[in-house]
């Protein structure tokens, strides 16, 4: 049973009762099942505080706040990682400076548990860490059951290979897969059906057990957006089964970021489209969504993959042969076109954008990509993008996340490194 009231009041104002689904165990464990567990809370008041309490057979298991979203002309700070939830002490230590930063949300850019996205790594490794009891560096973060969480599919999300080398669900190999679409929450109001839903393989009877727990989350979870203050958020899948040249979901895309009206557009998805790391650069079947994003004001676009921390200069990218994004069985996809660099955006000075800021930010726990490219601006450039400098930080000798503070007119962005140290610092206003 879940109750909350307002803060200062009785825990009366509202009563649900969870909804149960069942999953299979973790293989090689015992044999008993999991449950998901799942309860509605309606009527809340935007802004506003709230206490709760979540009981089981007349015990108490937890008790806890959280406020609901900020509306328009307020004030915000959010906090963006990814690639994080491994058992380390550095996912630990960004848990702990990301509920340092007192965020109103956080937005992970994918890589939520790894290796392969299971209920079982997040019984182990994200929820204890990004739900500790106890704040701290050694500890993590009571993060989650006060501010929302919002993240997206990545490849680490997803698991198994079929003879087509194309990421998948696979319940043959992991009964547990799939932890993305079951332990997760996450805005319903993706396309369906989608041109190229995650794959599922295995048999009927586990398959059918995580589309029962899942319900509509699988696939609508994989694309889906959501407003918060003075901000619009499209969050999408960019794993090596999606085409991003597909028409049906450019359409969709095009017709999320035209509907609102919100004086920031940013947009979240895990593989970087310019990105200048030695590890995943060939992954670039993303930037065929580029004029589209620059044709409806989009301001950032948020992005995990690479371990490390970059931010590009303010671009516009057009692409000249886009044939390599369709090719979903390989993660050579590159996407060769020409670029349009403001080079006179300095984020202090003159902090107004001509084009769309890239930022990966990567560093959220597992270990770090491309030591020998930090700080070191003559490896940032590569022939097939003739050598165009786009890259202007970045840093891969620590882990990292990223801390927005914005409001209608303005956005400042710092990088935070594991011991609370910033790393990156710049402004940003109206174009």
């Amino acid at each position: 049973m879940v109750t909350w009231g307002k803060k200062g009041g009785a825990l009366n104002s509202g009563r649900s009762v969870p909804v149960r689904t069942e999953r299979f165990t973790v293989a090689g464990e015992d044999g008993k099942a999991t449950y998901d567990y799942a309860a509605t809370l309606t009527d809340l008041a935007l802004n506003t505080r709230y206490n709760y309490r979540v009981t089981m057979n007349d015990a108490t298991i937890v008790e806890g706040f959280f406020t609901t979203r900020k509306p328009r002309g307020h004030k915000t700070k959010f906090v963006v990682f990814g690639d994080n939830a491994f058992g380390d002490i550095s996912d630990r230590n960004i848990a702990y400076q990301a509920y340092l930063a007192e965020p109103d949300f956080v937005v992970n850019t994918g890589d939520n548990v790894y290796e392969n996205g299971l209920v079982g790594e997040y019984y182990r490794f994200f929820f204890p860490i990004c739900n500790s009891d106890v704040a701290g560096p050694r500890q993590g973060a009571p993060l989650l059951r006060s501010v929302p969480f919002y993240t997206v599919l990545a490849n680490h999300d997803v698991n198994g290979d079929t003879p087509e080398n194309v990421s998948c669900l696979d319940f043959d190999r992991d009964p547990d897969a799939g932890g993305y679409y079951t332990c997760m929450h996450l805005p319903g109001n993706g396309p369906a059906p989608l041109s190229h839903p995650t794959p599922i393989q295995g048999k009927e009877a586990q398959t059918a057990v995580f589309r029962k727990c899942a319900g509509e989350r699988y696939p609508r979870m994989a694309n889906y957006s959501f407003d918060y203050a003075d901000a619009h958020f499209l969050c999408l899948d960019s794993n090596t089964y999606v085409d991003p040249s597909d028409p049906a979901l450019q359409r969709w895309i095009a017709d999320d970021l035209q509907k609102t009206d919100a004086a920031w557009k940013i947009v979240a998805y895990h593989h970087p489209a310019f990105n200048a790391g030695n590890k995943h650069f060939k992954s670039q079947q993303m930037r065929v969504l580029s004029p589209i994003f620059e044709k409806h004001g989009v301001h950032f676009v948020l992005n995990g993959h690479e371990h490390v921390y970059q931010r590009t200069r303010p671009l516009r990218f057009a692409p000249t042969d886009t044939s390599r994004a369709s090719v979903v069985t390989t993660s050579d996809r590159k996407v060769p076109g020409n670029f349009a660099i403001d080079r006179a955006f300095d984020g202090i000075k003159n902090t107004r954008a001509d084009g769309i800021v890239y930022i990966t930010t990567g560093a959220g726990g597992k270990y770090l990509y491309d030591p020998e490219q930090n700080n070191t601006p003559s490896t940032w450039t590569r022939d097939i993008d003739g050598h165009a400098d786009y890259v202007v930080r970045f840093v891969s000798d620590r882990h990292s996340l990223t801390v927005f503070e914005m409001d209608r007119d303005s956005i400042v962005l710092r990088q935070m490194d594991q011991w609370g140290g910033e790393i990156d610092r710049c402004r940003f206003t109206h174009r």
